[in-house]
């Protein structure tokens, strides 16, 4: 039983192989978001039916690297190919990688310490789908914060909640977020992307520095 989720991993592995084989930036983006919903089912699959094992752990650590980690700093240098680009790619991938070798040795009960990866690529992957279609004309330096502030969040040490809880759907702050890309939606299905998880990382923000005030000693 557990080839079965291993297989969904190999297939979010998949997906993030064609997004950097095929070089199509448009196409890699819905490619990294197809690997996400693969993602997200392959942890899924294994909770259900009970067969979590230390091969599914790293496989699915090696697979999100290629998905979530080079894929969409290869898709973002391919757009832009200058040298900002390339460093900030760099800087990305190595804050993936170090994102994902921490996530294997801490233990996370109800949210993430730190940006998640496919959170992170989610935000990526919306800017790259966002200047790859011409949907937006924007400042030079906007695209080095799409790419350089979700890889630093990636590290820093902040909750970000997880869809992994059964109480999710009592969370505010997953309505929030279903609220706001929605509204992107509604104006321009370009901009749905990267709404939702750019809110994702604001309203954690939010949901932090309110516990942290909450705890404070005055």
């Amino acid at each position: 039983m557990n080839k079965i989720p291993n297989t969904i991993t190999l297939g979010n592995a998949v997906c993030g192989i064609l997004a950097i084989l095929l070089g199509n930036p448009i196409i890699g983006a819905y490619l990294i978001i197809a690997a996400m919903v693969l993602d997200l089912f392959d942890g899924l699959t294994a909770r259900v039916l009970n067969v979590k094992s230390e091969l599914g752990k790293q496989l699915d650590t090696l697979a999100d690297m290629v998905s979530f980690g080079v894929a969409p700093a290869f898709l973002f240098y391919s757009i832009f190919q200058n040298t900002e680009a390339l460093l900030a790619s760099i800087f990305y991938i190595l804050s993936a990688l170090f994102r994902l070798a921490k996530f294997n040795i801490d233990s996370y009960d109800i949210d993430f310490n730190g940006l998640p990866s496919p959170a992170a690529a989610g935000i990526l992957s919306g800017a790259i789908l966002l200047y790859a279609s011409d949907a937006v004309s924007s400042p030079t330096w906007l695209p080095m914060v799409a790419i350089v502030a979700p890889a630093i969040c990636m590290n820093i040490h902040m909750g970000f909640f997880s869809l992994k809880t059964g109480k999710v759907f009592r969370d505010w702050k997953l309505w929030f977020v279903i609220l706001v890309t929605l509204s992107a939606l509604s104006v321009h299905w370009h901009y749905a992307l990267f709404a939702c998880f750019a809110s994702y990382l604001f309203v954690s923000f939010v949901s932090g520095v309110a516990r942290n005030l909450r705890n404070a000693h005055f």
